[in-house]
């Protein structure tokens, strides 16, 4: 339902290209899945060169400074990055679609070049292989990378990385799965659970050579960024691969839900994309039921602020809307109907939800991004009072079909009853939050009421309306009918 420019981009950014006569000028970049594009101004979007990545014969890291190039088809793109980690990181991307652009290619095939301090674009001096040689007195090298405890049984990966703590490499071993990203210390030779960071949380994962090599790198998350080892350059490159994929993987589980409501109006989207820059990881609980996964796997921190809960420390509150614990500033016991079990249970009960909750909902409670049709249309069979309301929402669409065509100004009259809900005369299975909350309080039945009986009264005595409406083809009859007339018109 959202507008977005960048989605199915791998990276955008700005670089540097060198020209014929030998002068670097800016440029905004931006990768897909199948070409390098190269704007000239990133605001109006002027395409000036694009690079077909089928058509790439090699990549190669020049220059310690961040200088990279690119060979297609026999012609060299000779770029600059701001620094070598954002130069790899380029690299890594544009590696990442060749593989899948062109699975018969290799990695052996890829040859990275390393050149000295104050070399330039000449002859390469070393190759990949060698240029590990000079970290060879990084002490990682002497570190234990064996595990020796069987993997959790959600993990997509899990393997031993050293931590930067206070400027001394710590070994943890690190869990990756589809939701979180968990750290375990070894004690007695058991796994203790140190920290979970959720994937909703992970902005970014970057090469971060500056700390001693292409084993490192880093992981920047809302509350903290993780200087990390792993064994070696490939080891790095493929927790670089599949942290990424994981985060893309929750980024469109993420915009699924926001097109839960079909099309949205501009205001919608507007008011969207605010709440999504905060609570973004709110919106999956919209609709689906929450399960709570208990308070070791947030590290018994409080999902709201970093403040300890559970034991000894502040009692753990659970917020009935998104499943996660919160301590007691966080969560002040505000109840409210929870959206998702009354659309999944007709679950009326309100139940205690986090402040954070409560502001999120809050916030979008007059969208209407709840299309119970695509949710859960058998609502319709099995509660009469949801039979009711989806009948009088039916008969009010042909009503307004109505109202829009005639000039009396009587929409404008209809508008204001609405109060702002003219989804109401669009499409009878949208629902915003505060209509589900007038359904569970039994006073949304009465709104619908009371707007149908103004619509028709208005059609059944206005001269143009009236005019617009038929006579059975069957029998003749000269009795006008219109098709919001349930009760006694078959369409």
């Amino acid at each position: 339902g959202l507008s977005n420019p960048f989605r199915g981009l791998l990276k955008l950014g700005s670089l540097e290209r060198r020209g014929a006569m030998g002068i670097w000028k800016e440029f905004s970049c931006e990768l897909s899945p199948l070409e390098l594009r190269l704007f000239l101004d990133h605001e109006d979007r002027i395409c000036v060169e694009s690079y077909s990545l089928l058509r790439c014969e090699s990549l190669a890291l020049t220059h310690l400074d961040g200088r990279f190039e690119l060979v297609f088809l026999g012609k060299k793109l000779y770029l600059r990055a701001p620094s070598r980690d954002e130069a790899e990181d380029w690299l890594d991307r544009i590696r990442e679609a060749l593989q899948k652009c062109r699975p018969q290619v290799e990695e052996e095939e890829w040859e990275t070049l390393e050149y000295p301090e104050d070399g330039g674009e000449g002859q390469p001096v070393q190759s990949d292989s060698t240029a590990l040689l000079q970290y060879s007195d990084v002490p990682g090298n002497s570190f234990d990378w064996s595990p020796a405890h069987e993997p959790e049984l959600d993990a997509i990966k899990e393997a031993v990385l050293y931590v930067d703590v206070d400027k001394t490499w710590v070994p943890f071993i690190f869990s990756l799965s589809l939701e979180t990203l968990k750290c375990f210390k070894v004690r007695n030779n058991d796994k203790i659970l140190s920290n979970s960071y959720g994937i909703e949380t992970i902005q970014d994962i970057l090469p971060d050579t500056s700390l001693g090599g292409p084993a490192f790198f880093k992981v920047i998350t809302s509350k903290a960024v993780l200087k990390l080892q792993a064994e070696n350059a490939e080891e790095a490159a493929s927790w670089r691969e599949l942290v990424r994929a994981v985060l893309m993987s929750y980024l469109e589980s993420a915009e699924e839900a926001l097109t839960l409501g079909g099309s949205l109006d501009g205001h919608s989207q507007v008011v969207l994309k605010n709440i999504v820059k905060e609570n973004g990881f709110l919106l999956q609980y919209l609709v689906a039921i929450p399960m709570e996964k208990g308070l070791d796997s947030q590290s018994f921190i409080c999902a709201g602020c970093s403040r300890q809960i559970g034991f000894s420390f502040a009692k753990p509150k659970l917020c009935a809307f998104s499943g996660l614990y919160y301590c007691d500033s966080c969560h002040r016991d505000d109840e409210t109907v929870i959206p998702s079990r009354l659309i999944h249970n007709w679950d009326l009960t309100k139940r205690g939800v986090c402040r954070q909750a409560l502001k999120f909902l809050t916030q979008i409670r007059n969208q209407p991004l709840i299309d119970l049709k695509l949710v859960n249309e058998s609502l319709y069979d099995h509660v009469e009072r949801m039979r009711r309301i989806h009948r009088s929402r039916e008969q009010l669409k042909l009503l307004g079909d109505y109202l829009i065509m005639c000039r009396s100004g009587a929409l404008k009259e209809l508008s204001k009853r609405l109060d702002h809900r003219h989804y109401l005369l669009e499409c009878p299975h949208k629902y915003s939050v505060a209509d589900l909350r007038q359904i569970a309080d039994g006073v949304f039945e009465t709104f619908l009421q009371s707007l149908l009986q103004f619509a028709s009264h208005h059609v059944y005595n206005c001269d143009l309306c009236t005019q617009r409406g038929f006579i059975c083809q069957i029998c003749n009859s000269s009795d006008i009918i219109f098709p919001f007339e349930f009760d006694t018109t078959t369409r």
